[in-house]
């Protein structure tokens, strides 16, 4: 039972609160809790979405990191290299005031990327397997692409984190299988973990990719991109009001940078002035997994670290769905090792495999450079540049067709 004093503490706060609402016609924020403040910056703000607890808030800060994890510092140099493959047959000058392609059947499930930063996975497996739906008229509503053959293979990244073009390029080039082939673990993993021994001679592709916006989108561009191509991989900055989003349409009012997101746009309202997106954070945040964003966070935050978010930055679209078939399809490559000088070097690689075939090359370490055969289709040959040491001996890596070729380079 309350004692006088404990009730008189709690009658004399609630004559403050009613009072300074009374004089000065606002919120007070004085929130105990991370949730509480953002409610009270969405009221202060205008803004229209709630905050509550979510399985992401309940993570520790380490954790809640590993929500993330789109890189986007190398994505600047792509554009003037990829164009898209494909006409706009459904384009027009004006767009329809709404679209959400969950009503055609177009979205896989919600999918949770869980203790691994491998947003940038999820994101384009999920436009990867819109556009099989659009083309079968969504009539595989079971249809599961395996996230972890990126994760594990792809060389585009891992659970420390990828990049959405590279991530596309091997979705181009090479395909994926269905989950069940490599099922998701949460971790790096590796090649030789997947439970299909053959799963290059039947997977699932696109016919090329292209990007809509680097930076400075404006949302017409991202409407009109919807509405010809289908569903969007996209970034976005986050801040830490967003792990609390529950509903509405979100807007940043509160909280640190951060880190770097990748997400699908799956739709748009032009009513509600807003996109709408999923997530990969499992159905049981935000609505049912996905969140709605306000047309503003186009923008870049303040200085003050409040306004935009730079959603739609670096949004790229695929151009079409194909299936990649071949019961031949094998790889070998040569040499699998490489011992180098403190100099720099240059050597190739060789790929040996069917004619069809494709592949892919990807350097991981910085000091390794692919410089020519980064893709390829039936045999042929990667050349690298391993630059001069200034310290001790170090060993790096490159995946190329699928291999791990392995660089020991020696001290100065």
């Amino acid at each position: 039972m309350p004692t006088l004093k404990t009730i008189h503490k709690c009658v004399v706060s609630a004559l403050f609160l009613f009072c300074c609402l009374f004089l000065f016609g606002a919120p007070v924020a004085f929130a105990e809790t991370e949730v509480e403040e953002y409610n009270m910056a969405i009221w202060n703000t205008g803004a229209r979405w709630v905050a509550a607890e979510t399985p992401v808030t309940q993570l520790p800060d380490d954790r809640r990191l590993m929500r993330l994890g789109v890189t986007k510092q190398n994505l600047v140099s792509s554009p003037a290299t990829v164009t898209s493959t494909r006409a706009n047959p459904r384009r027009r000058n004006v767009t329809p005031a709404s679209l959400d392609y969950r009503t055609y059947g177009y979205i896989t499930p919600v999918r949770d990327q869980g203790d691994c930063v491998s947003c940038w996975a999820f994101a384009t497996v999920a436009t990867l397997e819109s556009q099989q739906l659009m083309a079968s008229a969504g009539s595989q509503s079971t249809l599961d692409l395996a996230e972890q053959l990126l994760v594990s293979c792809s060389g585009a990244g891992n659970c420390s984190g990828g990049y959405v073009d590279d991530a596309s390029d091997y979705i181009r080039d090479t395909g994926l299988p269905i989950e069940a082939c490599f099922p998701y673990t949460e971790a790096n993993g590796t090649c030789s973990q997947a439970a299909c021994p053959n799963w290059r001679t039947d997977t699932s592709a696109i016919k090329g990719w292209h990007w809509v916006a680097t930076t400075s989108p404006d949302a017409s561009t991202l409407k009109s991109a919807l509405y010809s191509y289908g569903p969007l991989t996209t970034t976005m900055d986050v801040y830490a009001d967003f792990y609390s989003y529950s509903s509405g349409v979100y807007s940043h009012v509160s909280g640190d940078y951060q880190g770097g997101h990748a997400i699908l746009i799956v739709g748009y309202d032009d009513e509600n002035e807003c996109f709408i997106v999923k997530n990969s954070w499992g159905p049981g945040w935000g609505e049912s997994g996905y969140f709605r964003i306000a047309y503003s966070q186009l923008a870049p935050a303040s200085r003050f670290g409040t306004g935009g978010c730079e959603f739609g930055y670096y949004t790229i679209a695929y151009d079409g769905y194909k299936h990649i078939y071949n019961s031949t399809c094998t790889y070998t490559v040569a040499p699998t090792a490489v011992s180098t000088r403190a100099v720099t070097t240059n050597g190739t690689v060789t790929v040996t495999t069917q004619p069809g075939c494709a592949w892919t090359a990807k350097s991981n370490a910085s000091w390794i450079t692919i410089k020519s055969g980064a893709s390829g289709t039936g045999s042929g040959t990667v050349q690298y540049m391993v630059i001069r040491n200034a310290g001790q001996a170090r060993t790096g890596t490159m995946t190329i067709a699928g291999q791990t070729v392995t660089v020991y380079q020696a001290r100065r």
